[in-house]
């Protein structure tokens, strides 16, 4: 299959080449390599890889990234021939480790003793593997949280790596929910190679979250669309419930708890990794008040 190489140059890198990937990630864009910084300056390059049925050069010019005026962006295309992607990835993906808790990895590598939660991921075209700050930070959260006989909701799922670790944390009913069909395939390969039997993945938006109620709901998704779904994340929380929201940089974490007030959510827990941003929410128990 011909891909297309778009090549960005970003400046300044942070952190601006990271929303960029995530971005990229949500108009199907699957492979991502950082290029070298510029050692005297603070720009950077970003080449991102699609297949050439899926670009539309036009689509990049409505980025969020590419029209804010704290950064500049310029980019260019090229079709390149067909290239052994799962190779070049292997090549690439080394294992990450939260702690002594949990360990992500690909199948080729070996498993190693010692970690609570040992997690094999596939890739493919999702997002999430733990390589970014924002998976880490949803993973440490995840710890935190009583989750045994609970049900969770994983919005925006990308590899299922969060649903697959709810799992493996107790909870008896997950729900895995991303609007790319290729997510859904990939977490659908990724909960079958871990032996997972508590969840179901389904196609679908926030809006999805109606007429149903989970005690956990994780959503790592970009900010803009945390924000518009903020109202299913509140009505779909059950009372004493958390919801962990991520996908942000910490200059707009205030923006998102004002957000979640508005619909009667009570911010809780804060956590950054650089320029990255968690924030934790808790709807009150009813009971409490009567």
């Amino acid at each position: 299959m011909p891909y297309t190489e778009v090549t960005f140059l970003i400046s300044p890198v942070d952190p601006w080449r990271d929303i960029l990937m995530v971005e990229l990630a949500d108009l199907g864009f699957d492979s991502f390599v950082e290029g070298m910084t510029d050692p005297v300056g603070p720009s950077g390059e970003l080449k991102a890889y699609i297949p050439s049925d899926r670009f539309d050069g036009t689509r990049l010019d409505g980025l969020l990234t590419l029209r804010d005026p704290h950064v500049s962006v310029h980019w260019s295309s090229l079709e390149i021939a067909d290239r052994n992607w799962n190779s070049e990835w292997e090549g690439s993906f080394q294992p990450v480790e939260v702690g002594r808790e949990v360990r992500i990895r690909a199948e080729f590598h070996p498993h190693v003793d010692g970690f609570a939660h040992d997690l094999v991921i596939t890739p493919r075209m999702a997002f999430g593997t733990g390589h970014h700050a924002t998976t880490r930070m949803m993973i440490q959260a995840m710890l935190a949280l009583d989750l045994a006989g609970k049900e969770v909701c994983d919005l925006g799922c990308g590899t299922g790596v969060l649903a697959i670790l709810a799992e493996r944390l107790g909870a008896n009913r997950i729900l895995a929910i991303d609007n790319d069909p290729g997510a859904v395939d990939n977490a659908k390969s990724n909960i079958e190679r871990n032996g997972c039997h508590a969840i179901t993945v389904e196609k679908g938006d926030a809006s999805s979250l109606e007429g149903l109620s989970f005690a956990a709901i994780l959503a790592n998704i970009e900010r803009n669309v945390l924000m518009e779904a903020m109202p299913f994340l509140a009505a779909a929380l059950r009372p004493g419930g958390t919801v962990l929201l991520s996908g942000f940089v910490v200059n707009d974490r205030h923006m998102l708890a004002q957000r979640a007030k508005e619909f009667g959510l009570q911010p809780n827990e804060r956590l950054n990794e650089a320029e990255w941003a968690l924030l934790g929410c808790r709807r009150p128990d009813d009971r409490s008040s009567g």
